[in-house]
């Protein structure tokens, strides 16, 4: 293994062609892919920094007698430079890219050519069959014989796009490229490169999205630093993880940026928010660990409050990590401004809430990712604003975030008491995720006793609680009898209901049994003793003791105080705070579930600088032309894709920039579309872009609304 080496040296050899075995699978790097890599060469030479790790190369000798290299593992990379190398070779001859002062001619020679190879193909690197074609095909520069519907085209192509727009020389690009580093793997002559590969990309475990991420933190430091980071930060934030810090650094880039980043794409993104902000490795470090101890404290109840410690764990019962990102920048803001144990706990208790009416109408969480990862910025806004006014605002977080609750929508919206009363009559209790039932029947039987029983969702999930139906789910006809002749709609409507299931700790099940024995207790086919309801320690079963039957009319009154307990137990919230008077309605973008339909707009503001505007298509294109100024890469991207955003002009598209056009004649919910689309292709929190619109009371239909 010869370690971290220079792009230049690995390409550095006139006799040595890169040979891609036949086992290896066909070109497959993903035009985004791409785009990250031309926009981080970008970076490189605006920035003038003087390397940047582009990941290892495995390869090995393909014969004794030959200096060619077989490319175990890497040929990704090299065959994604190959092109972007060609295409500015190409660029160049077409007159469509500046030389500088770089010998062009020696660069050919040194990555496109094995020129002392004493064979007919000097070409120097040798894809598989079923790419070679298309590779060999771009090197004639002439169109009509590419290849099309290849990645390798594909790419070549994008690529090519993206040299005419950037403005780099052949020169600056060459020099960026030559500030990669790889490190070089290389085997011996003895080692089997089937055995190597299969070992790489099938028998081990692949790495994680963490483990690349601090591969990319540490391996650019001195081998002191590396040693002194990893134990004083590293290894403590795997283990306040669990050793598994994936999720927690997926969430802590989101609580950053504001957007969510998919776990396959979560190493780049790191690296493009690193590199965005420059951020001194250690003092990134710092803050990393600082809120993987947030994390912990979150998901395990772990502060030094025991009133705060079981509330996040009745939260954590639900099992769901979406409101993470929000929990994260909540605690750190509690603990930076010194909010008092009875403010963090009202916030923990309002989010709880929001989750038990959500989970109770059937509204689906999937919906709640955005939200919560902008929901604390949102709180923070109004702060803002306030200042921003002079108008002292003295109401606690807590007041504000039930504001903003209160106002959301849709798919997010806070159900209300009349919300949860329509639903929880009929609700599939028994039906919903076993997290989402552990959770209900855990607050219901202890509601906020001091004498709660905290083992119980350790004992339903364990079996050792079960939950019981009173109304069997097999019907015996002395069933059928006492519920009388509407036992059908009695039991397809009640049996999975709330009002139908109790938690016994009995282990048993009572099985068809009727009401009285399941409340009075029976003997069982081998004599044993089988307790009833009656001799229940569950509160859950206490209305069961008093009843000498099971019918509609007791299901309904069950239902009824199981209801009341809810509604006592997660009660409606309420707000104090009151807006400030509007001059404009300011409403944020990523607040999706807004209808913009039929408002006026008169402004927007964008990364915090405000534009005026006259309509939604003058600040569609503003927007699209301050997108393409951050991503001219990515927005050339997504014109060749001719969806929405397009490369070539045409009756209802406003020109963007050369070779950009956006669509423009359309609804105001399509421009919405429009930037979501082009927010997230561009990797953009939505929650950057704001609309002031003229105030409901006095709004006038907007003339370009179409």
């Amino acid at each position: 293994m010869k370690g971290s080496v220079n792009i230049s040296d690995y390409f550095y050899g006139a006799k040595t062609q890169f040979i891609i075995p036949l086992y290896q699978r066909k070109y497959a790097w993903q035009k985004k892919h791409c785009v990250r890599l031309f926009e981080d060469l970008i970076k490189i030479h605006k920035e003038e920094l003087q390397s940047h790790f582009f990941g290892s190369i495995v390869a090995t000798k393909a014969s004794e007698v030959e200096d060619d290299l077989l490319i175990i593992d890497g040929q990704q990379r090299i065959t994604t430079l190959s092109l972007l190398i060609l295409a500015a070779f190409n660029a160049v001859a077409n007159g469509d890219m500046q030389p500088g002062n770089e010998d062009i001619e020696e660069v050919r020679k040194n990555y496109l050519y094995a020129i002392r190879k004493r064979i007919d193909r000097q070409i120097k690197l040798r894809p598989i069959e079923g790419d070679i074609e298309a590779y060999d095909a771009l090197f004639t520069n002439n169109s009509d014989d590419f290849i099309k519907n290849t990645g390798i085209t594909a790419n070549y192509e994008l690529f090519y796009q993206l040299i005419q727009i950037s403005n780099l020389t052949f020169e600056e690009l060459i020099k960026a490229i030559e500030k990669l580093e790889v490190i070089d793997i290389r085997l011996e002559a003895k080692d089997n490169p089937q055995l190597i590969f299969e070992s790489l990309n099938s028998c081990g475990k692949d790495l994680e999205e963490a483990d690349k991420v601090r591969n990319y933190l540490l391996m650019s430091l001195s081998s002191k630093k590396q040693e002194d980071y990893y134990h004083a930060y590293w290894s403590k934030i795997e283990k306040l993880t669990d050793g598994e810090p994936t999720m927690f650094i997926r969430d802590y880039l989101t609580l950053k940026k504001g957007t969510i980043s998919n776990i396959e794409d979560l190493y780049f993104d790191f690296k493009s928010y690193d590199m965005k902000f420059h951020i001194d490795r250690q003092v990134l470090l710092e803050d990393m660990l600082k809120f993987a101890k947030y994390y912990r404290q979150i998901l395990k109840g772990e502060t030094s409050h025991a009133r705060l410690n079981r509330k996040l764990k009745q939260i954590a019962t639900i099992e769901s990590l979406v409101h993470l990102p929000y929990l994260l920048s909540f605690f750190d803001y509690a603990s930076t401004n010194n909010l008092n144990e009875t403010e963090r706990y009202e916030v923990l208790d309002t989010i709880e809430n929001y989750w038990a009416r959500r989970i109770i109408c059937n509204y689906p969480a999937n919906a709640l990712q955005k939200m919560f990862a902008t929901l604390h910025n949102d709180i923070l806004k109004i702060y803002k604003r306030h200042k921003e006014r002079d108008a002292e605002l003295l109401l606690p977080y807590s007041q504000i975030l039930k504001f903003i609750l209160l106002r959301k929508q849709g798919t997010v919206s806070f159900p209300n008491d009349n919300d949860v009363k329509s639903a929880f009559p009929t609700r599939q209790i028994y039906r919903i995720p076993s997290n989402y039932k552990f959770f209900l029947f855990e607050r219901m039987e202890n509601e906020n006793s001091p004498e709660a029983n905290d083992t119980i969702v350790k004992k339903m999930k364990d079996g050792i609680f079960t939950i019981e139906h009173i109304m069997p789910q097999t019907l015996t006809p002395q069933w059928k009898e006492e519920l009388g002749e509407n036992w059908q709609q009695i039991y397809d409507t009640y049996l999975h209901t709330f009002a139908n299931l109790t938690l016994t700790g009995f282990n048993t099940s009572y099985s068809n049994h009727s009401f009285q024995e399941k409340k009075d207790g029976y003997t069982d086919r081998k004599g044993n003793k089988i307790n009833g309801f009656k001799n229940s320690a569950f509160c859950l079963s206490n209305y069961l003791k008093q009843c000498s039957k099971w019918t509609i009319d007791e299901i309904k009154e069950r239902q009824q105080i199981l209801l009341e307990n809810f509604l006592q137990l997660w009660p409606m919230i309420k707000t104090e705070y009151v807006p400030l008077e509007k001059e404009y309605e300011l409403v944020s973008f990523d607040d999706d579930e807004y209808e913009l339909s039929w408002r006026q707009i008169i402004g927007y503001r964008y990364r915090n600088e405000r534009h005026a505007v006259s309509n939604w298509v003058e600040m569609l294109v503003q927007v699209c032309k301050l997108i393409y100024n951050e991503s001219p890469s990515t927005m050339t991207y997504v014109a060749g894709k001719n969806y929405w955003i397009h490369a070539s002009e045409a009756k209802g598209r406003s020109k963007v920039a050369e070779h950009c056009y956006v669509h423009t004649s359309c609804s105001t919910n399509t421009k919405r579309n429009i930037l979501n689309y082009l927010f997230k292709e561009c990797e953009i929190p939505a929650s950057i872009l704001e609309f002031e619109l003229v105030p409901l009371a006095d709004k006038v239909m907007d003339s370009n609304e179409e």
